[in-house]
């Protein structure tokens, strides 16, 4: 049986194409997992056109098969496609190392303590592809499973849609301000609309926020 680089099964998964220096060069999906190469899409065909042998980094996340991080060399490479071949998987610790793009986003937070469920403003402080950050009024327990409504507009026109993040509250986070508490959450939901939008707000914020840094 072929050795696969990474299981078959994260065909589809949301991916973040970067340099060896971590910039962010485009976000896409994988489309196939061979013994030979790994390749990527873009359904925009947003991605830049790489040359032969180029070093890349792929950020790949999927909520039930966990994060892969690989690196690999450009095989080929057009505006709509890029296939990777010299496949590595990465160590944990490079695993983790999602882009996250600060903000002060107006959300909302649907818990259940006890009882019906309830819901309460909150502040998202910053969001990647595996997780994101929250300020709140209100005291939850790490482990406490809690969903997030966001108004995203993906594509940076209109009034914005509604979509609901599930998340499980991983740490709790010191807070300067004693009547407010900062969690970090990770996605236990996989919703293809809800990471298709997700994936365009980040990579719009991430563009807007290199674009006030050259600025």
């Amino acid at each position: 049986m072929p050795n696969m680089p990474i299981e078959q099964d994260y065909a589809e998964s949301v991916c973040e194409i970067k340099t060896m220096d971590n910039l962010l060069m485009a976000i896409g999906k994988v489309k196939e997992v061979t013994d030979k190469y790994v390749k990527l899409y873009s359904k925009k065909k947003e991605l830049r056109i790489m040359n032969f042998g180029e070093a890349l980094k792929v950020n790949i996340f999927n909520t039930k098969l966990g994060f892969k991080v690989i690196v690999g060399n450009v095989y080929t490479s057009t505006r709509g496609e890029l296939s990777m071949i010299n496949i590595s998987v990465l160590t944990d610790k490079e695993r983790r190392n999602f882009f996250r793009v600060d903000m002060d986003l107006d959300a909302k937070v649907i818990y259940r303590k006890r009882g019906p469920s309830k819901e309460a403003d909150v502040k998202v402080l910053d969001m990647s592809l595996s997780g994101l950050r929250f300020k709140s009024e209100l005291e939850f327990a790490q482990g406490s499973i809690v969903s997030l409504v966001l108004k995203l507009t993906p594509n940076g026109r209109g009034i914005g849609k509604e979509f609901t993040f599930p998340c499980e509250i991983v740490r709790i986070i010191p807070n300067e301000d004693e009547n407010m508490f900062q969690y970090g959450c990770r996605y236990t939901g996989d919703n293809a609309d809800s990471s298709d939008a997700l994936c365009s707000f980040l990579f719009k914020k991430q563009r807007e926020s290199l674009n006030n840094q050259r600025n």
